[in-house]
């Protein structure tokens, strides 16, 4: 911009121009940047979701060195940056694990399963799989170890790229019920379809038996002629 006194009227294109997006893992491919980047944030609302992420994105996030002390318990649970209370007391207040807004005025995003949850649901799925076909149990299976792609809201295409590495969501408990309950329908069905089908080859069998019995009868009837 011109140093004329009054001018503020730039006649030049801008000289730097963000030709490429910009990728945190492009010259930093550590472990902990890794992590980060497939992190799930939870038990807060969407606008401290989005926050967390944005400092994600674009490497502004200082993950912590030690636990913090939680507000409400007073003890040194926190262990994720930017939290002001720590998981279990966001969702026994059903609160906003930053901003500490309730459910009521804001939607808390859930909480992202621990490793004694995770285990016991894989637990409580392998037992109701067990009676299935191999076939139906390997679908269950692949569709829970997939997950879910997590719900964003409409972004341009340079967040997209970034956005497809990230890490899918687990299936919650109520969706993995509900696909078991859609595999046992499918299993009927297909019980009733071969059921249907043995019924239709007994019936075949029956006809041809008819059928046989009928020719022998005409052959029976049939005069022998005389040499």
């Amino acid at each position: 911009m011109s140093s004329q006194r009054g001018n503020v009227n730039r006649t030049r294109a801008q000289k730097h121009k963000n030709r490429f997006v910009f990728k945190n893992d492009l010259h930093d491919k550590t472990p902990q940047q890794m992590r980060l980047n497939s992190m799930h944030v939870s038990t807060v609302c969407q606008r401290c979701k989005e926050v967390i992420e944005w400092k994600i994105k674009y490497k502004k996030y200082k993950p912590l060195t030690q636990a913090k002390t939680c507000s409400h318990c007073k003890e040194r649970t926190v262990k994720k940056a930017y939290h002001v209370i720590c998981r279990e007391c966001a969702i026994k207040a059903h609160a906003c694990a930053k901003c500490l807004k309730t459910a009521d005025e804001v939607a808390i995003e859930a909480p992202e399963p621990t490793p004694q949850e995770e285990q016991q649901l894989q637990v409580e799925m392998d037992r109701l799989v067990k009676s299935f076909s191999e076939r139906k149990r390997r679908a269950f299976l692949r569709y829970m170890a997939k997950g879910k792609k997590p719900e964003t809201a409409e972004k341009d295409e340079e967040t997209q790229e970034i956005e497809e590495k990230a890490k899918r969501v687990a299936h919650t408990r109520a969706e993995l019920l509900d696909k078991i309950k859609q595999l046992n329908l499918a299993e009927e069905d297909d019980e009733e379809d071969y059921d249907d089908e043995d019924d239709d080859d007994e019936d075949a069998e029956e006809d041809d038996s008819e059928i046989d019995s009928e020719e022998d009868s005409e052959e029976e009837q049939k005069p022998v002629k005389a040499k």
